[in-house]
């Protein structure tokens, strides 16, 4: 079981936005933990796609997310329980509030926060777009989080090997 907030949790979280870069054809220079960062964020860097992909890779991270949660993999989370489900879903939409700012194409503020329909349009297509992607990498993926953790730090060439993906360039 994951624990969110978790490195582990965050790993996944870097991986979905990898493993979508990737899968659509674009090419990622690492995934690292951000060590000087007292919250121990991670972050994907150098993710080239073209322009008409880097909304799904956007998505990558809360698609991960929402994964993990319908896979009952967060501990002490019962899918059976609908305030749970529905704090933990609150949770993981504001991990990927900067994601989701990208995907919209605009900066959000206190004064301008998300719409109704751009939280919906976010996770619509997160979910049915985006997650069918980790269905084939899932247990691939889970190696890559393994050695992300292990490492601190991996290359976006090692990522592409453990997912076996060789898109020619």
């Amino acid at each position: 079981m994951i624990v969110m907030d978790s490195d582990e949790y965050k790993a996944w979280h870097e991986v979905g936005h990898a493993t979508v870069c990737l899968h659509l054809g674009g090419d990622l220079d690492l995934i690292e933990f951000l060590e000087e960062n007292s919250q121990g964020f991670a972050v994907a860097r150098g993710c080239y796609v073209m322009p008409e992909t880097e909304r799904s890779v956007a998505c990558g991270g809360f698609a991960a997310e929402v994964f993990l949660l319908q896979s009952g993999l967060i501990a002490g989370v019962d899918l059976n329980d609908q305030k749970i489900v529905s704090e933990v879903s609150a949770r993981v939409f504001s991990n990927a509030w900067q994601d989701h700012q990208e995907f919209i194409g605009r900066t959000v503020t206190e004064d301008n926060d998300f719409t109704k329909e751009e939280k919906e349009a976010f996770m619509n297509y997160s979910i049915e777009r985006v997650m069918p992607i980790f269905r084939h990498y899932a247990e691939k993926m889970k190696l890559v989080v393994s050695e992300l953790l292990a490492a601190r730090s991996i290359s976006g060439a090692k990522v592409r090997a453990i997912l076996e993906i060789n898109i020619p360039r």
